[in-house]
């Protein structure tokens, strides 16, 4: 039974956002020490590459064969639909869901950069209102090469049979 490689790749993309989202939420909501926030980031990271992995070995078994550009491209499919459900959630988290802690940051890094760089300070504060929208260009854009680049190493270990046999 093959199923449609891009209805797969969202279900399973859905689930590898959620890590991100989760870490993301917990680290905004609850005021955690640097070292626990270290710790979360560090399960983060292993597990959205170990779920990229478990992902194409889960979608692998539906082949005799299976070759390293299937797997990269699936692998590279999923972390893309994965990054733009991230890339939307940042886009939301900083623009309607918590607003008011990104201008509170954002206000003291432009004091903070007033005394020394006026200019700076008052380019940051004319970024400020389009932040979400660079937020949002900027993690669709790391998220994907970040997922490719999961995806071309993860491939490797996720080949199977030998294409010379017929």
């Amino acid at each position: 039974m093959q199923t449609n490689k891009w209805s797969v790749a969202a279900t399973y993309g859905i689930i590898l956002a959620l890590v991100t989202i989760l870490y993301s939420v917990t680290t905004t909501v609850f005021k955690l020490p640097s070292a626990v926030t270290i710790i979360l980031w560090i399960i983060k990271f292993s597990l959205s590459i170990g779920l990229v992995y478990y992902f194409i070995k889960e979608y692998s078994k539906q082949f005799e064969t299976f070759t390293y550009k299937q797997g990269f491209n699936f692998g590279l499919i999923l972390c893309f639909l994965s990054s733009i459900i991230c890339a939307a959630y940042m886009f939301m988290h900083f623009a309607f869901l918590f607003p008011d802690a990104t201008n509170a940051q954002m206000e003291l890094i432009a004091q903070n950069m007033e005394s020394s760089n006026p200019q700076g300070s008052e380019a940051l504060t004319k970024i400020m209102p389009h932040l979400p929208k660079i937020i949002f260009a900027f993690s669709l854009v790391y998220y994907t090469l970040f997922g490719m680049l999961v995806s071309s190493i993860v491939a490797n270990y996720t080949k199977k049979g030998d294409i010379f046999t017929e």
